[in-house]
């Protein structure tokens, strides 16, 4: 019983477990409410009153959902650890800003985070889809039962699971462990497990609700869609569509581009995107999203392309739910970095059940509804927009299957390998891999972004489009040249690439401030040019990445990789830095000057000094600190995670991490103090310095208890200025007791005692010790990016473009059709 437990607060618990019921029975009602409203349209006092009842189990379920999350964050905030959640998430070292993280690190919080947005978004389109509200709002409601299966935690018999409570007691989880036979098991457990140190970023507090809110977002396109196949009327879907994929796809790019971001400052992946297959699952659904708001807006003009649209819009969430089954059911293995692992895989067949019952919904519908969608009789001009719309959003699609299909490999591997006896496993290089294809796909893209912008729907005038083609060409030809050789881009297909990004610069930007002028009409010209910036910059950043750590030592470094030659690879790619020992990096001469620790946070800040020196006078043009951290030996466990340090310019970054350090516990210190005896103005010289003995300071003396002191004023320089000061004490206790104490500058390792006073000889007696360099070092490798700005300044101008035509279209009055106005 649970009384029988000494310690216990067993009231979040059950508050928590009471609006997780609540989530799941108002949604079904809810759900069921709407598909009621809707089956009863003819009816309209019927229809309206499950319409009124539909809203207000919507609204019940969606503060059962703002519950849910009041009490996870109570539980976490108080460090209540006799929940498992709390106890597997947090801790209480953890700093008040990343206990929101502790939320989505987990199973069940991510999902909480994911109905919450769903919750959201719902009340929005509850307010504004008007005809089509019972519809819509069905699907979102059926969506969000789905979402609320997962945190049940009900037991069916011994072996069936539906869900995991986010609730659930610590004991109750782990009811096989000895301590959980006590009763007072709870005075042992003094702290939690902590939070992930991979997580413990700020980008961690932002980066997850920003993405899931673009998941969450996807689901609006994909219910307007299924309303629309279920009513069979196609013209008054198109405006609320349209903003929604608007809005889905500047949320769900710019959460993606924020997980680059937060790769790229503070993860060790050596840049922004991996083609990890996390990363992966996340920008498939963006491409189909986009490759179907394009068509929408072909079928919008011309009536044209409405089966591939509708197929595509409901493509992108389901393929948001397959992502969802890829990193949380452990079925990528060791293939991703990031993926969920161990405690998803009792996901494996709950989610397989969610996505086949919205595919047979989907599938459903389009077999029923198949023959009578509105179809053009006759092919589309070659010259119009719609033409070669149509070509990029396939271009789009067939870019989504391929990595699909390549990151799935694990998924399927297993069929294949039973059907044919041969062992399949996923690329070795999967930079290599993807970008062999997906370059000629960024080709395409970025020249047909820019050129449909002066294309008509329809036809178009075809020499009037070839001359400004010429045009735009021309310009964009000539800085294809330009940078091309400033930036030594010769390999065929990059450079192809680099004159698409330049031409859909040049093209998008004269299109914007040339012809079209009016800003609130710029949305499109605006995202294809800030797509053309994005293709630039990762051009740009990444062909030119230069590694200048390299390791000129001749000092073999251990680095556990597979074979000897990726070790030696990695050897040769980091250089290692004793403590307060010069070595020249590129253009810099690096100096790692001791690490620091808090005890407000269990990262070791590495301090790495980077000088550069004109090679004509020695003098120092540039000089800046970086200070890379890591968590050594996290959990008890052995082992380095780092985060990295960047010096950002205009032009560059250069990025610098950690790759291994002494072990804190093997340290040692083999220096032994020499005595040196000094006049005023004399220097003592050491390894890489040396300090000169200025004077006294004025001596102090008590009377009453015999007691005199005096310090010793020492300046430190290095081989090129002065670094610091030293002043160490010389006491007499009691009129006959000598002692002194010492001081140390850390910056040199040194460590200075004033031991005697020698007044027959007008001198001191001085100790000092330095540290042996070989004592402290760590390993570090160095990356400089070239123009990686232009990255994110097209990630920045493509979202504005986005939300510009978002505006655009909630701005404009649209014109219904003659049939539906005179109804």
């Amino acid at each position: 019983m649970d009384t029988n437990f000494v310690g216990e607060n067993l009231g979040p618990g059950k508050l928590g477990h009471f609006f997780v019921i609540l989530f799941f029975v108002a949604a079904l009602f809810s759900a069921f409410s709407y598909f009621r409203a809707a089956k009863t349209e003819a009816d309209a006092q019927r229809s309206v009153a499950w319409l009124r009842l539909a809203r207000n189990g919507f609204v019940i379920h969606a503060a059962a959902i703002f519950g849910m999350f009041l009490t996870l964050y109570y539980i976490i905030a108080n460090h209540l650890f006799e929940y498992h959640y709390a106890w597997e998430h947090s801790s209480r070292a953890l700093p008040m800003k990343y206990l929101l993280s502790c939320f989505w690190e987990g199973q069940q919080g991510s999902f909480m985070l994911w109905a919450f947005w769903h919750s959201v978004l719902g009340l929005v389109v509850m307010k504004t889809s008007k005809g089509l509200e019972s519809r819509v709002m069905s699907v979102i409601a059926l969506v969000q039962v789905a979402i609320a299966t997962m945190l049940l935690g009900f037991y069916f018999g011994p072996d069936v699971k539906v869900g995991s409570t986010p609730f659930m007691l610590l004991r109750h989880a782990m009811a096989n462990a000895p301590i959980f036979q006590q009763a007072n098991y709870m005075s042992f457990i003094k702290d939690g497990n902590g939070l992930n140190p991979l997580l413990q970023n700020y980008w961690m507090v932002i980066h997850p609700p920003v993405l899931f809110l673009g998941f969450a977002s996807t689901l609006i396109p994909f219910a307007y869609t299924i309303a629309a196949l279920w009513k069979g009327e196609y013209q008054t879907w198109i405006r609320d569509t349209r903003i929604w994929a608007l809005f889905a796809g500047a949320v769900l790019g710019t959460g993606i581009m924020m997980g680059g971001a937060w790769a790229y400052e503070s993860l060790t992946f050596g840049g922004y995107w991996a083609w990890d297959p996390v990363e992966n699952a996340s920008l498939v659904p963006w491409l189909t999203l986009i490759a179907g708001l394009h068509t929408l807006i072909i079928y919008k003009a011309t009536k044209r392309s409405l089966p591939i649209t509708l197929i595509l819009l409901s493509l992108t969430y389901l393929l948001v739910w397959y992502s969802t089954f890829l990193t949380r059911t452990g079925v990528l293995g060791d293939t991703s970095v990031h993926a969920f692992t161990g405690e998803g895989k009792s996901l494996y067949w709950h989610l397989i059940v969610v996505i086949l019952v919205l595919l047979v919904l989907v599938l459903g519908l389009l077999f029923y509804r198949w023959k009578t969608l509105p179809r053009v009789k006759g092919e589309e001009e070659s010259s119009s927009r719609e033409f070669w719309m149509f070509i990029g959003s396939f271009v789009l699609l067939l870019s989504s299957l391929q990595i699909t299909i390549s990151t799935s490999i694990p998924v399927w591997a297993p069929l294949a390998k039973w059907i044919t006896g041969k062992e399949i496993a996923p690329p070795v290089d999967p930079v290599q891999h993807y970008n062999s294809i997906q370059v000629w796909v960024a080709i395409i893209i970025a020249l047909l972004s820019s050129a449909i912008l002066y294309l008509r729907f329809k036809a178009s005038d075809g020499k009037k489009v070839w001359r400004r083609f010429a045009g735009l060409g021309s310009v964009a030809f000539l800085l294809t040249a330009l940078i091309g050789y400033t930036q030594k881009i010769n390999v065929p297909q990059y450079t192809v690439l680099l004159f698409a990004s330049v031409f859909a610069v040049v093209a998008s930007f004269y299109y914007a401030l040339g012809i079209q002028k009016k800003l609130m009409k710029m949305g499109p010209a605006v995202s294809h040019l800030g797509f053309g910036l994005t293709l630039l910059g990762i051009l740009l950043s990444s062909f030119n990445k230069e590694v200048i750590s390299f390791n000129t030592l001749g000092v073999t470094i251990d680095f556990g990789k597979k074979t000897a030659a990726e070790n030696a690879k990695e050897s040769r790619e980091n250089v290692l830095l004793f403590r307060n020992t010069p070595v020249a990096m590129g253009d810099y001469l690096v100096t790692y000057e001791g690490d620091s620790t808090s005890s407000s946070d269990p990262r070791t800040f590495y301090k790495v000094n980077y000088e550069k020196k004109d090679s004509a006078t020695g003098r120092v043009e540039e000089q800046f600190t970086l200070y890379p951290d890591a968590f050594v030996n996290p959990k008890g466990q052995q082992g380095l995670i780092a985060n990295p340090a960047s010096k950002h310019y205009l032009g560059k970054d250069i990025f610098t991490y950690v790759t291994q350090v002494l072990d804190p516990t093997k340290r040692t210190d083999t220096a032994a103090y020499k005595s040196y005896t000094v006049k005023k103005g004399d220097s003592i010289f050491l390894a890489n310095g040396f300090v000169v003995f200025n004077d006294f300071e004025e001596p102090r003396y008590e009377q009453q208890t015999g007691n005199l002191s005096v310090k010793a004023r020492l300046t430190v320089y290095d081989l090129t200025k002065e670094v610091g000061h030293l002043s160490p004490v010389y006491a007499i206790e009691n009129n006959s007791y000598q002692s002194f104490q010492e001081d140390t500058l850390k910056s040199m390792g040194l460590y200075a005692r004033f031991v005697k006073v020698l007044p027959d000889q007008n001198a001191v007696e001085l100790q000092i010790r330095q540290t042996n360099p070989k004592d402290d070092y760590i390993v570090l490798k160095a990356i400089l990016f070239p123009y990686i700005n232009v990255l994110w300044l097209g990630i920045v101008v493509m979202v504005i473009g986005f939300f510009l035509s978002m505006y655009n279209r909630i701005t404009k009055k649209e014109k219904l059709p003659q049939v539906l106005a005179n109804n």
